[in-house]
């Protein structure tokens, strides 16, 4: 008698169907999530949420529940500080200008003793507020030799790297020239000589900038005080000294003081 000759099995080609549909129903849930959080609508949410959990994390589904059911975190509404102001915080001048401030001086003066190899004198540079902006205040002795508007040779690399950072801020600038009541008085009117040495110290510091350390020309400008806004008494060589002095005037758009880069 013949033997029957058993059938090959037939190797089921469509088995890679069953990990495709898996696959695709991982992107599925996976981008429904992005929806839902993409969302403002905080009820569509939780309800998308909800069917996810109830599609994929039950028993028999791609995967097993574990553990409890995801709940979305709402975040508590921001009430803002409960702390009243201190009145020191308050003013013109609040904490955080001046503690911009004061940055700023030390970085004036980190820059000054780097260009020039010298120390620089807490008194000799300044940082204060102004009515539309701040100010750099710079005595005599940082740029120039008494009764001269001709800039110290050895101070020159300080006010090219200074003029170069204050070209990146990208702010109009005023140079404001002043002097004291007794200084040029190698001409016997003392009073019109201070103001034009004044005016002049302010036109070659301008000069240098725009040339030297190529600030825009559009955003600076100059002007001679004379001996006319006094910070301090004339009477007195320590007065008389710190009214011989350059200011910077930084203009901001609001009149504040922003915690600029340098």
């Amino acid at each position: 008698m013949a033997k029957k000759r058993h059938h090959e099995e037939h190797e089921n080609l469509e088995r890679w169907l069953v990990s495709y549909a898996d696959f695709i129903t991982l992107l599925f849930a996976f981008f429904t999530i992005l929806y839902a959080l993409g969302q403002t609508d905080k009820a569509k949410y939780q309800k998308a949420i909800e069917s996810i959990q109830k599609a994929f994390l039950t028993t028999g589904g791609v995967f097993p529940q574990r553990g409890s059911p995801f709940t979305p975190f709402i975040k508590e509404q921001d009430k803002g500080s409960q702390v009243p102001p201190k009145p020191k915080d308050l003013g013109p001048n609040s904490k955080t200008e001046q503690e911009i401030m004061d940055r700023i001086a030390e970085q004036l003066k980190g820059i000054f003793e780097r260009s020039t190899g010298l120390a620089a004198d807490p008194k000799d540079i300044e940082v204060l507020k102004s009515s539309n902006g701040f100010k750099i205040r710079l005595s005599e002795t940082m740029l120039f030799k008494a009764n001269s508007d001709k800039l110290k040779r050895e101070q020159i690399p300080f006010l090219f790297e200074m003029g170069k950072r204050l070209a990146r801020l990208d702010l109009p600038i005023q140079v404001e020239g002043h002097s004291d009541r007794v200084e040029g008085l190698l001409n016997k009117d003392s009073n019109r000589q201070g103001w034009q040495l004044s005016v002049n110290r302010s036109f070659n510091i301008l000069k240098f900038l725009v040339e030297g350390a190529e600030f825009p020309k559009q955003n600076i400008s100059i002007s001679g005080f004379g001996d006319v806004q006094p910070i301090a008494s004339n009477d007195s060589p320590e007065g008389r000294r710190k009214n011989r002095r350059v200011e910077i005037a930084i203009i901001t758009p609001d009149q504040n003081i922003k915690d600029l880069e340098w």
